[in-house]
């Protein structure tokens, strides 16, 4: 019973700490303070809900500490390069290589945790999109059926939606999707963002267009235009926006698991520590 209240507290505080973020960023400008700064050339980063930063640059996936130091680096020389990276849990991260249809899981040190995944075994092979689910699970978006598509830990096929055209009446071309919270969210640039919960039933569309990724911490839909950084709440259909530091960075990346919360941004030639005061 103890531990019980306790998780029920921790969450509480957890959900508290997300709002009081949410409302910092849309204050305006003034709320941030650069850490460090380290000089790199990468395509994109993300981060984790315990502030740690992973840096993408062509085969190689590097993680560093929220301080700025580099811990450690991964790369398959026979995979191509990294399509997506997955890191919603820090102790199995997924890794998806669109050129060879493969996936991969690590683990908090970047090792890798089980065989690399061929998804032509699982006649997935033309799948585009891939992100992590609940239990060790992946979603596959698979544009020959316009279908989504989880396979459990054991390789299996758990959840099918069948051809979303048909059953939703819309035409999609997804360009990005993530899970987080027992929701799938799904990213097509002209209709929008839609939300299927983690069985693959639609539930709704969130009007945000022309997105080519963003982040979703406790139905909040946070992502970088410019240097401007808004937030959707799903719950209430609000949105807000405000400055970021600079503009035209090429990827940003927000932690709100830490205190203070952290702000991470790359340059062309640098990666940019700030907290969120």
């Amino acid at each position: 019973m103890i531990t019980y209240l306790y998780r029920k507290i921790r969450k509480t505080l957890f959900l508290i700490s997300v709002a009081l973020c949410a409302v910092m960023l849309m204050a305006g400008d003034g709320n941030y303070s650069q850490t460090k700064k380290i000089s790199l050339s990468a395509d994109y980063i993300t981060s984790d809900e315990l502030g740690y930063i992973f840096v993408v640059k062509d085969k190689q996936l590097s993680k560093y500490h929220p301080e700025g130091k580099k811990m450690y680096t991964y790369s398959n020389l026979y995979a191509g390069d990294i399509t997506y990276v997955d890191t919603h849990d820090p102790f199995k991260i997924l890794l998806y290589y669109e050129a060879f249809g493969q996936v991969e899981f690590l683990d908090h040190t970047l090792s890798l945790t089980s065989s690399t995944i061929e998804l032509y075994k699982l006649n997935l092979e033309l799948a585009n999109l891939v992100c992590a689910s609940y239990q060790g699970a992946f979603w596959v978006y698979n544009p020959m059926n316009f279908e989504l598509v989880r396979v459990n830990s054991l390789l299996e096929i758990s959840e099918r939606t069948g051809n979303l055209q048909q059953a939703i009446g819309l035409t999609l071309e997804p360009n990005y999707m993530l899970e987080r919270d027992n929701f799938l969210y799904v990213n097509d640039p002209a209709t929008g963002i839609l939300i299927f919960d983690k069985y693959g039933s639609y539930y709704k569309t969130i009007p945000v267009k022309g997105l080519s990724s963003f982040q979703v911490f406790e139905g909040r839909i946070i992502y970088f235009i410019g240097d401007e950084i808004s937030i959707y709440n799903t719950t209430l259909n609000e949105l807000n926006s405000s400055s970021l530091p600079w503009k035209d960075a090429r990827s940003v990346s927000v932690s709100l698991g830490l205190k203070p919360q952290r702000l991470y941004m790359l340059s062309d030639e640098n990666l940019f520590f700030y907290n969120i005061n």
